[in-house]
């Protein structure tokens, strides 16, 4: 099995970009599942869904929509001033992380529009599913060994929020990535008992007005082939030890 070059690389890319991982430790994660947990989707009675006959005149990357209406989304929830640089080079420094993003040369009216729809979406949206709750931006996900730590989007007490801004379902990549990050603070926190690991995760879609909750000790035991998540966290420990020693 080929594993990663590089000596750091975060959970998110771990996650996606190299499945052979996660089928170890997720090796139910297979599409008939996925389709299943899909099929529990929930909509949001505060906001509607994106019109993709008007997404379909924007000028912008769904995926450049998605970190601009991200980051502008922040900035609401902060209180902060929104003033359209700011949340753009947010934006693009996220994105630069993974894929050669570029700054739009000009935003369109219509893409302007759109932006404020989704980000509106998410802060509306984020507000009906933590109920009162305190929202965290940017909550810390724990890393291990050449796994280096990272953020997750949103959190509210002990539940986690991944943001998603497409208009297919939900992939496996990002119920992989969402068990993941859960997994290495579940880890985190057996060494440090001050930290409570998240109970329950959200996959949420304000483009679509979508998302899927699922509690994650039930989802382990659907995905992780008879483990309990001791046993899990056992096999993460040797997976990642036996990627570095083949680097070394």
């Amino acid at each position: 099995m080929r594993f990663l070059r590089l000596p750091f690389t975060d959970p998110r890319t771990v996650a996606r970009d190299i499945p052979g991982i996660s089928e170890i430790l997720f090796p139910g994660l297979v599409p008939g599942i996925v389709a299943g947990l899909n099929q529990t989707w929930l909509e949001l009675e505060n906001i509607e869904a994106v019109s993709e006959v008007e997404l379909s005149k924007m000028s912008l990357s769904p995926a450049m929509l998605y970190e601009i209406a991200c980051a502008r989304a922040e900035f609401l929830l902060r209180g902060e001033g929104l003033i359209e640089g700011d949340y753009l080079d947010v934006a693009l420094k996220r994105q630069s992380r993974f894929f050669d993003a570029k700054t739009p040369s000009q935003l369109t009216d219509k893409d302007r529009g759109l932006i404020q729809l989704v980000a509106s979406n998410l802060v509306l949206g984020l507000g009906e599913l933590a109920k009162g709750k305190e929202i965290t931006i940017s909550p810390p996900i724990a890393g291990l060994e050449w796994i280096s730590s990272s953020q997750g989007d949103f959190c509210f007490a002990d539940c986690l929020v991944e943001v998603k801004c497409t208009n297919k379902n939900f992939s496996a990549g990002d119920y992989r990535q969402t068990l993941l990050y859960w997994l290495l603070n579940f880890t985190y926190s057996l060494s440090n008992p001050d930290m409570q690991p998240w109970k329950f995760g959200i996959i949420f879609n304000p483009r679509k007005n979508k998302y899927v909750q699922f509690n994650f000790e039930e989802l382990h035991r659907l995905v992780a082939g008879g483990r309990n998540v001791i046993e899990t966290v056992e096999l993460l420990q040797n997976t990642i030890l036996s990627a570095r020693a083949k680097l070394i």
